[in-house]
């Protein structure tokens, strides 16, 4: 068995030649309006992962290509798998920090540098004054890098659920979504032309095509409220639906992940050093 973490099964899923995809299909058992053609597409092929997954991989999914945006400290590695359901990399939160624009203008040849820097140097960010006064004499910096942080997705699992679970929960959603629809004209106005276009509302570009009578600020914002309260949260209901109907026992060998750009986690496939390390911990 290789665990895998929850975001990075949505990156499997959606990180696919999902545009050029012309599938055919239900994404549920009652219609639902508000996906665009490229949400539907790729719900529909989760569909078909869950039916024959080699078929998936070899026609359809695009092997994950990390790229240095040299944005952050840590730059961007492949996904990892892991041997075991209880290693730490697998549970503990994601950290990172950005690079100060300063480095960034100057090019890659400094960001390389200050990323060496940073980590010779990273203990002291317990001592904030005295880790700016170093950036400072060094760098020309004189704040610290903003640290970016998430709450780890954890190991993937349906134990919880079963498919009425999920059902009762979808059928909530898009009932709680119509509400929200015709809840105001305002809503309905901008919801009318743009339901299917909420990714729009994280680009910082004017909207094209906005007749709605409202400002691209405020179709903006209804956008965000709308797709984080109602789509994403079905999208991630659906796929967990299809999961537990299609193919409940799904799971992956290692060689398959490996095949699509995943590489084994250092820590938990190094079994010495693993089981040097629970031996360790005091029994509970």
């Amino acid at each position: 068995m290789a665990y895998i973490t929850r975001a990075n099964v949505t990156r499997i899923t959606f990180e696919s030649d999902l545009q050029s995809l012309d599938l055919k299909g239900e994404i549920y058992k009652i219609p639902i309006y508000f996906f665009s053609k490229y949400e539907e597409n790729a719900l529909l092929a989760i569909q078909e992962l869950l039916k024959d997954p080699e078929k998936y991989f070899t026609e359809i999914y695009v092997p994950y290509k990390p790229t240095d945006t040299y944005r952050y400290v840590y730059e961007e590695r492949p996904p990892a798998y892991h041997k075991h359901v209880d290693c730490p990399r697998l549970n503990s939160d994601y950290q990172n920090f950005e690079i100060p624009n300063e480095i960034r203008e100057k090019g890659a040849e400094y960001v390389h540098e200050f990323r060496q820097w940073f980590q010779s140097v990273k203990h002291l960010l317990e001592k904030p004054d005295i880790f700016v006064e170093r950036l400072r004499i060094k760098w020309g910096v004189v704040s610290n890098p903003r640290e970016v942080r998430g709450g780890n997705s954890g190991p993937t699992s349906l134990d919880n659920y079963t498919i009425e679970d999920l059902e009762g929960k979808i059928d909530s959603l898009i009932k709680e979504a119509g509400r929200f629809y015709y809840k105001s004209t305002k809503n309905e106005t901008i919801l009318k032309r743009f339901s299917k276009l909420t990714h729009l509302a994280y680009k910082p570009v004017p909207l094209e095509g906005n007749n709605t009578g409202y400002s691209d600020e405020e179709v903006k914002e209804l956008l965000r409220i709308y797709d984080e309260q109602y789509k994403k949260p079905l999208k991630r209901d659906l796929i967990e639906y299809y999961r537990l109907k299609l193919n409940p026992t799904i799971w992956m060998e290692g060689h398959l992940l490996e095949r699509i750009g995943f590489k084994p986690c250092e820590y938990c496939h190094d079994e010495a050093a693993y089981q040097s390390i629970n031996e360790d911990e005091p029994s509970q």
